[in-house]
């Protein structure tokens, strides 16, 4: 059993990881984000552990969980691997992150790479980001810097610009039968659909307006769902299964900047129904871009 195993729910961003370590293009900055704080870590640990693995063979991408590098990583002392927890329970300080970038000068113990894991870099105010900007910028090459975070929205785009990014699926979100039922029929149907068909749906998810980011949640894993396929063409680490021709079928029309551009418009309504902006109206424009997308030739 590798590192990654610990997170069997999360085939599609270890996939991502493991592509990266098989391509040798590990990138020196990496933004985590999920709403599980627990898989952020496990699945950063898994990542930093086979990373110093000293026995991976170099056509694997998986830790050998049996050198000495592993098992100190397993337990939790390996020199290189380091976790930066803050003091305060809702406030990563610009003092704590100061000490951060001054650690990462120091060249690492005994590994070839120095792989630091930040948990609740959401924490982090303007201030405090912006003294991790430049290490970002121009990191030692030794050193790799984990990012995790609830929400890619949290962080300054100056910071997201220059990490390579990996969103966790939340798995653990339960969904009302009723609302997962309305949203495929979107998701399923918003190709074809003209402008009053768009706005009898929006209608129709009006009942779940107070669940909203539920319906988001479910439109974003489609969409990565069809990102993850077109990339891999991997059908295990499916959100949506049951949808797999269709999700063959929308990853063959679609361009990974189509997909993208959707994903965007996503985290573009959040933000917009987080600060109040009218349903009805943000649902129109984000269908509309859906639709968009999908009728792209």
């Amino acid at each position: 059993m590798g590192a990654f195993d610990k997170i069997p729910d999360q085939k599609r961003a270890a996939a991502i990881l493991q592509r990266a370590i098989l391509a040798d293009r590990v990138s020196h900055a990496w933004l985590f984000t999920g709403p599980s704080a627990a898989d952020l870590q496990t699945l950063a640990l898994a990542f930093a552990t086979t990373l110093q693995c000293t026995d991976r063979a170099p056509s694997v991408a998986d830790a050998c969980m049996q050198c000495k590098s592993c098992r100190q990583a397993i337990d939790g002392n390996h020199p290189d691997i380091r976790v930066w927890s803050h003091e305060k329970p809702k406030t990563f300080s610009v003092q704590e992150v100061r000490s951060l970038v001054q650690d990462v000068s120091i060249r690492p113990f005994s590994s070839e790479r120095k792989v630091y894991i930040v948990p609740d870099a959401h924490l982090m105010r303007q201030e405090a980001q912006n003294a991790l900007l430049k290490t970002l910028e121009e990191p030692p090459e030794y050193v790799v810097i984990i990012l995790l975070a609830h929400t890619a929205d949290a962080m300054l785009e100056t910071i997201r610009s220059r990490c390579q990014m990996v969103e966790l699926a939340a798995k653990d979100m339960e969904y009302d039968p009723e609302l997962r039922k309305a949203a495929e029929e979107i998701l399923l149907g918003i190709s074809s659909w003209d402008l009053t068909q768009i706005r009898a749906a929006i209608q129709t998810l009006e009942a779940f307006k107070t669940d909203a980011a539920r319906v988001l949640s479910l439109f974003a894993s489609w969409y990565r769902d069809i990102l993850y396929f077109k990339a891999s063409m991997d059908p295990d680490g499916l959100l949506f299964p049951e949808q797999l021709d269709r999700i063959r079928a929308a990853s063959g029309s679609m361009s990974f900047e189509g997909i993208q551009s959707v994903l965007d418009s996503i985290r573009e309504s959040t933000l917009r129904l987080d600060a109040n902006v009218n349903f009805g109206l943000t649902m129109e424009l984000l269908l509309l871009t859906m639709k968009e997308t999908a009728s792209a030739p």
